[in-house]
């Protein structure tokens, strides 16, 4: 679909650190940019609108009668708070995009807000830190707005991939992948903080070298829940023991015990 206009104009609906960061590389292209943030006074936000050329406007029902896309980016916790507050402006030529840290259901209940309006939605998976990255930063999109969404965003260079037509699509795999990411982090706290205590942090790190080959993620995923599925049980046992090894150290083994519990289900259910 195309817009009315030469010149699509884009909004944000939060002006903070990631909105800010790819403003400042839109700004290079042929493109009006709007902002509204409900802490518009504050001087770190009037840098941002400054260094990308955005004008601050004063309500959403202002963003909304200035803007073609509109992209939220506020906080997954006030992502459907804030499309009830826009969605009286929008209208069927709008597109308006939820690029918020949220999961598939808070992606659906925004979709269901937006679109009885007529206007288009995109979920938005921003997959790397943005400051690194600017309007570059790689995001996968879902949802029935989302090939138009891809569409003009490349047209000013931007990082955009669509991977399903169903709101949450997006959000699952960058939760998905938190999982394993944010759990990797958590892991490596409570193994080295025991290691700490035992005087082996380094031998234990040096074992851990090239162990598992995460070359090939397809693979990897396949053997490991094989292994799971017919050595559950037992390595469940042997979780039992990690977290008495935790324990004795001063550390609660919260992960420990939550992974023996997941080996014992898999084995279970397999």
């Amino acid at each position: 679909m195309e817009f009315a206009h030469d010149v699509v104009r884009w909004g944000f609906v939060g002006l903070g650190e990631a909105a800010g960061a790819i403003a400042a590389g839109l700004s290079a292209s042929a493109v009006g940019l709007y902002a509204f943030d409900v802490r518009s006074g504050d001087a770190a936000v009037r840098r941002r609108a400054a260094a990308g050329d955005v004008t601050l406007v004063g309500t959403m029902a202002e963003l909304a009668a200035r803007c073609d896309i509109l992209i939220a980016l506020t906080s997954g916790s006030s992502a459907v708070a804030v499309a009830e507050e826009i969605t009286g402006e929008l209208r069927p030529g709008h597109l308006y995009a939820d690029w918020n840290s949220a999961g598939p259901d808070t992606k659906r209940r925004v979709a269901a807000v937006v679109e009885p309006t007529g206007a288009r939605f995109a979920d938005g998976a921003v997959m790397a830190a943005v400051p690194a990255h600017g309007h570059r930063v790689p995001v996968l999109l879902s949802g029935g707005g989302a090939g138009d969404l891809r569409r003009h965003g490349e047209r000013l260079g931007m990082n955009l991939r669509v991977i399903g037509a169903e709101p949450g699509q997006a959000a699952a795999v960058k939760m998905l992948r938190s999982l394993v990411v944010k759990g990797l982090e958590s892991l490596v706290v409570e193994c080295v903080t025991a290691a700490e205590h035992y005087g082996v942090t380094g031998e234990v790190l040096s074992s851990l070298d090239g162990t598992p080959d995460t070359s090939d993620w397809q693979a990897l995923s396949a053997y490991l829940r094989s292994r799971v599925r017919e050595h559950g049980r037992r390595r469940a046992a042997e979780l039992d023991e990690v977290a008495k090894t935790l324990s004795a150290a001063g550390v609660e083994p919260w992960l420990a015990e939550a992974a023996a519990r997941r080996m014992r289900w898999a084995a279970e259910t397999s």
